[in-house]
């Protein structure tokens, strides 16, 4: 029964290596995904995008929906902030900067 399983049902295993890069950068580009779903989640950007008219689901599910070039593109603008807390304004340029992306992406 073995042997008739073995020839007549196919059966295949691929595999292959990948490299140290790729595998860092897949890492990288969760932990930026990461990053904005979690800054996207604050209390305070919750009220500046309620202030700009965008409730909080449906940045979020645009933020979801965004490619990776832009969350690593955004994430960097997170990097960007102070040390030790984001001041107001700071926080007002990130949000206006993903509102902005959402609306050039989106608004077409």
């Amino acid at each position: 029964m073995l042997m008739v399983s073995m020839v007549l049902l196919p059966f295949s295993a691929q595999a292959g290596m990948i490299g140290t890069d790729h595998a860092i950068a897949s890492t990288q580009d969760q932990a930026n995904r990461n990053k904005v779903r979690d800054f996207m989640s604050r209390g305070d950007v919750v009220k500046q995008f309620e202030a700009l008219g965008l409730s909080a689901p449906t940045a979020q599910e645009r933020v979801n929906a965004m490619t990776q070039d832009e969350i690593n593109r955004i994430a960097g603008k997170i990097d960007t902030a102070p040390a030790g807390g984001m001041s107001a304004w700071a926080i007002g340029g990130i949000v206006l900067a993903i509102a902005g992306l959402i609306w050039y992406f989106y608004g077409r």
